[in-house]
């Protein structure tokens, strides 16, 4: 077999490999573990700086994590599971603040410097400099 057939086949199979993974990751639905650990990835510890209870050795993250995994177990959504921290814990128990009224500018404030340094960099870079004024004259 040539060479090139090789090299055009292996890529192929490589596309179509990696296509099928893609999808089954796309389609593929939540097991209870993945539900598990991505609310231990949203929930902050209450006694470490800003760590997820999932990644807390905290015997307090623990103790958490084991009512997220009965809670899920128990058909929970993950809405109802964190609306049960935050009743206990407060909303600065989420490591992400929810989209309301009162956390907008927490939200748009990101987007808004981002736009504030695009026009800023397009303002530097249309000012003209002293030198091009000068040759000009």
């Amino acid at each position: 077999m040539p060479e090139n057939v090789r090299r055009i086949l292996a890529a192929v199979i490589t596309a179509a490999l990696a296509a099928v993974v893609v999808v089954g990751l796309i389609v593929g639905e939540d097991t209870e573990t993945d539900r598990i650990n991505a609310l231990g990835s949203r929930i902050k510890c209450p006694v470490c700086q800003g760590e997820p209870i999932g990644d807390s050795p905290a015997e307090t993250a623990r103790a958490m994590m084991d009512i997220v995994a009965e809670r899920v177990a128990a058909g929970e959504t993950d809405d109802q599971i964190e609306d049960y921290f935050v009743s206990r814990y407060g909303e600065g128990i989420l490591l992400d603040p929810r989209f309301e009224m009162r956390t907008l500018a927490l939200w748009l404030l990101p987007a808004v410097a981002l736009i504030a340094g695009i026009f800023l960099i397009i303002g530097r870079t249309r000012t003209p400099t002293p030198e091009s004024d000068e040759e000009s004259s």
